[in-house]
């Protein structure tokens, strides 16, 4: 076949990195820059002109996804089998070793891969067997410490715990998992990894047979695979590492970003190429991009370009609070598919996923269909159904799926044994599992420890339903927040999964405050509440066929791309996010998280911040994300909601360099100077109550409330920024 035929249309960067000589080679691939090809040209390229056998190349990647496409374009190229093929993810390629080699390895050649939730199982077991306290020796902490340690390469006796309960539970769990022939999947890597470190023979063998090794997304590798990858590499192999140092945004669950930068270090007579030139974005996005990842000084240097004609702006949209962003950017969308964009091209990125809520609401209002990409609905997320279980249980005693859903949420140390004792009662004598607990002396548990659980659990209960009719909605779900401890229970946990769900119980605050403003005139704004969220939780995720917007947080975005992007609550606290701060380089790596964002957008990007949040039960005046500031001037172009060309806050970009160094003083304008396009007689419009005139208005900025009287629903007293109200003529 003619080598020339299949890499015709490579650029000349690309060109480079394919015919390159043997040897340890790291090739720099920005974002849409064409990695993938250039990753199966290459092994096109040792096949065809190196003459390697196909079967004596391995192919690391992170997904199957990934591999699977490297397969597919192989074929098409070589027209050969990919049965022979060593491609695949790190964890399969050692599966598959470790089904070789399971006896040097010291394992069962029968082995079974615990999936997450077999591993979380098997460790509450073990938290159990002795009798340890799950709020001091959470299962799930645990679970995290065991993998983190095992992808440092480290066993219990190496592991590093200040609490010695924590190595005992690692030496009892790799016991448990030697007793039951299971691996993990951090096992798996470490496994393959202490085989070839006590096997030399092995090991000799398979540095002799891959003597080119190809690895996709190299910035994601952590301390483990970084190891394996020089133990297999040896010092005569030629390693082909393809990753982008701008990308690493996984540090928070192992990743190491100064991989690729010691790259050089760590492997012999390197060299470096760059991919920069960019098919997915116009030249007015890539220049954002750019001008913010400039501002990292830890990173090996690329400037991605593009030969596409001139684009839109990209465009800043400086809101006045989170529901006027919320409704600019579903304006927005329903101008672009007037214009025949489906709405599955248009992308709805966040920081963090407790933004999504606000825009899921505007979504529904307007009957847009969406899809949480790599996640729930807001209502659907269970510490949200947590809160809501609770509120049930108070305003219904009788409701047992809110019981068992409450009960030991978070864990009060009752087991299922206890739990099915109190069904069973109930059952037989048709009464409510509440009932049950509040005669317990009547069924046959016994336990100390449970009883008092049981107690605590029905003052619980008791409180809140005291406190239904006397509490304004969000401060009910406050109070629900407080006295389950849910909250402290997540911030105990102080890994990434608990730091969303307090956001996202934060949010819940707000989604209550707006609710209550939306309908103010409810005679049960509680049950109200509730049917609300059952329905919006039963709403399944919108079909393909259905054309959804996609909405997701930024993480889930990398590796994707879309004609329209939206980069939502680019607010200085939000992103970069001052929950995450606890970290060195973690500024670096949120200016990454950014990038990445910023680089989805093939045709059009927004940007939007809120000067106004509710957030922690109170409106928060905000400032926007230093990015915005570290961005050039005059490559953004400002967008001003009405309300803020009638507050003139910001003038201009340059405003935004002094907000890091000063505080913002809000009160300093007075309320004639706020409020002046507000007038007595004024006639507005509301979404629900139709036509009114403004008869007064009293209190200033987030506190401001009118009083209006509508045409149809008489006199209402509404806070200005919550009423959406439209103002007439």
């Amino acid at each position: 076949m003619d080598i020339d035929e299949v890499f015709h249309d490579l650029n000349d960067q690309q060109l480079a990195a394919v015919n390159c000589s043997l040897g340890n080679k790291l090739i720099l691939a920005g974002a849409g820059s064409g990695k993938t090809r250039v990753l199966t040209c290459r092994v096109a390229k040792l096949i065809n002109s190196f003459e390697v056998r196909p079967s004596d190349i391995l192919a690391l990647t992170f997904t199957n996804k990934a591999s699977n496409e490297m397969k597919q374009r192989l074929e098409k190229i070589l027209k050969i089998s990919s049965q022979g093929l060593w491609f695949g993810t790190f964890h399969g390629i050692c599966r598959r070793l470790l089904k070789i080699h399971w006896k040097e390895a010291g394992i069962s050649e029968y082995f079974t891969i615990l999936d997450s939730q077999d591993q979380l199982r098997m460790i509450k077991r073990i938290v159990k067997s002795k009798n340890l306290d799950e709020n001091l020796y959470d299962p799930k902490a645990l679970q995290s410490f065991i993998n983190t340690q095992k992808d440092k390469g480290k066993r219990y006796n190496d592991a590093n715990n200040d609490d010695d309960k924590y190595i005992e539970i690692y030496k009892e769990y790799d016991s448990a998992c030697r007793q039951t022939n299971s691996v993990d999947f951090a096992d798996l890597i470490l496994l393959t990894y202490e085989m070839f470190n006590n096997n030399p023979i092995i090991l000799k063998y398979y540095i002799n047979r891959f003597q080119n090794i190809m690895v996709d997304e190299f910035q994601d590798t952590n301390t483990l695979q970084f190891n394996l990858l020089k133990l297999i590499n040896g010092k005569t192999g030629s390693l082909y590492a393809v990753g982008d140092d701008d990308q690493s945004i996984y540090g928070w669950r192992g990743a190491r970003s100064r991989n690729i930068q010691f790259f050089e270090d760590e492997f012999n007579d390197v060299e470096i190429f760059k991919l920069e030139q960019n098919y997915r974005s116009t030249n007015e996005i890539l220049s954002v991009a750019n001008s913010l990842i400039s501002k990292n000084t830890e990173r090996l240097g690329k400037n991605l370009w593009t030969k596409t004609e001139k684009g839109n702006p990209v465009y800043l949209y400086e809101a006045y609070n989170g529901d006027d962003e919320s409704k600019f950017i579903i304006d927005k969308i329903q101008e672009y598919v007037s214009k025949g964009y489906k709405r599955s091209n248009i992308a709805l990125l966040y920081r963090s996923n407790f933004l999504s809520r606000r825009l899921e609401e505007e979504l529904n209002s307007r009957s847009i269909p969406y899809k949480i990409y790599g996640g729930f609905r807001f209502f659907e997320r269970a510490e949200v159904k947590d809160v809501i279980a609770y509120l049930r249980l108070a305003a219904n005693s009788l409701d047992d799926a809110a019981f068992e859903r409450t009960v030991n949420n978070p864990p009060r140390g009752l087991g299922e044994k206890t739990i099915q004792a109190v069904r069973e009662y109930s059952k037989k004598h048709s009464i409510s599992m509440w009932e049950t607990i509040s005669q317990i002396e009547k069924t046959d548990i016994k336990n100390t420890r449970a009883l008092n659980s049981f107690a605590d659990f029905i003052v619980i209960i008791k409180n809140l339903n005291c406190l239904l009719s006397e509490l304004h909605l969000a401060d009910l779900i406050k109070k629900v927040i407080e006295l389950s401890s849910l909250n402290k229970y997540y911030e105990s946990k102080k890994n990434e999964e608990s730091l969303s769900k307090q956001e996202n119980l934060e949010e819940l605050l707000s989604t209550a405050e707006r609710f209550y403003q939306n309908n103010i005139d409810s005679e049960d704004i509680l049950g109200d509440f509730l049917d609300n969220a059952a329905l919006e939780a039963g709403e399944y995720q919108s079909k393909t066929h259905e054309d959804p917007v996609q909405l997701m947080t930024i993480h889930s975005a990398k590796g994707l791309e879309f004609p329209i992007v939206f980069l939502t609550g680019m607010d200085e606290g939000i992103f970069p996010n001052e929950n995450r701060n606890l970290k060195k380089g973690f500024l670096e790596e949120e200016r990454r998280l950014c990038y990445v964002a910023i680089t989805r957008a093939m045709e059009s990007l927004y940007i939007t911040h809120a000067n106004m949040r509710y957030m922690h039960g109170n409106n928060n005046f905000l400032i926007p994300s230093r990015f915005i500031s570290e961005i050039d001037d005059g490559l953004l172009e400002l967008i001003k909601t009405t309300h803020m060309q009638q507050l003139n806050k910001y003038n201009n970009k340059t405003k935004y360099d002094d907000m890091y160094s000063q505080e913002d003083n809000f009160d300093s304008f007075s309320q004639e100077e706020e409020y002046s396009f507000i007038k007595i007689g004024q006639r507005v419009s509301h979404m629900k109550f139709g036509h009114g005139v403004i008869l007064r208005y009293t209190g200033k900025g987030d506190a401001l409330k009118l009083m209006i009287n509508f045409e149809n629903y008489g006199k209402k007293e509404l806070v200005l920024s919550y009423a959406h109200l439209k103002f007439l003529d």
